[in-house]
């Protein structure tokens, strides 16, 4: 009997973010997946450990609220 392969699901995929001093910005620097928060935070400190990050941040795409998208719609002074 051959297990069934489970599925990732949207609430599986996490970004991450950091900064190197503090006074650099909060920059994206990958994504990752996990099937929980506990498990999202220990990926991401084994796998973006190569450097002295002063912040380290993992958060759900779920969690992103999208302001812009690719749809074309200008916001702001043009």
């Amino acid at each position: 009997m051959q297990k069934k392969k489970k599925s990732i699901t949207y609430d599986s995929y996490y970004e991450v973010f950091a900064r190197l001093t503090s006074t650099d910005s909060l920059s994206h620097i990958g994504c990752l997946t996990a099937p929980n928060e506990e498990m999202a935070t220990a990926q991401t400190r084994l796998m973006y450990s190569e450097k002295p990050w002063v912040e380290l941040c993992v958060m759900p795409r779920s969690a992103i609220i999208t302001i812009i998208s690719g749809s074309g719609a200008v916001i702001g002074a043009v």
